[in-house]
């Protein structure tokens, strides 16, 4: 199925061709965790994901906000940069740009 301008996407884990739709389970609070944000290196990312990352500390008491940023967008995340990331942080969000 090809998303169209009228199609809203759910972004839950929903996926016709994935073979494991088993969705990370979710931390029962945010407040003092610290959040990783996975930017893609495509314009406005960053921007984006600074922003989540504040709301997220005004709004639910995040400790921290840390950015990592992949190599290219058009490739998946480093092994090195995915162990930086488990090692340093509670949770990730993911963001893409343009």
């Amino acid at each position: 199925m090809v998303a169209g301008p009228e199609m809203l996407l759910d972004p839950t884990g929903f996926d016709e061709r994935a073979l494991d739709t088993t969705l990370a389970p979710r931390p029962p609070k945010l407040r003092g965790l610290t959040v990783g944000l996975l930017e893609n290196t495509k314009p406005n990312a960053a921007l984006l994901l600074s922003s989540i990352g504040r709301d997220l500390q005004r709004e639910h008491g995040v400790r921290a906000a840390v950015m990592f940023t992949k190599s290219y967008f058009g490739t998946p995340t480093e092994e090195s940069l995915i162990q930086r990331i488990l090692h340093s942080c509670d949770f990730v969000v993911a963001g893409i740009g343009d």
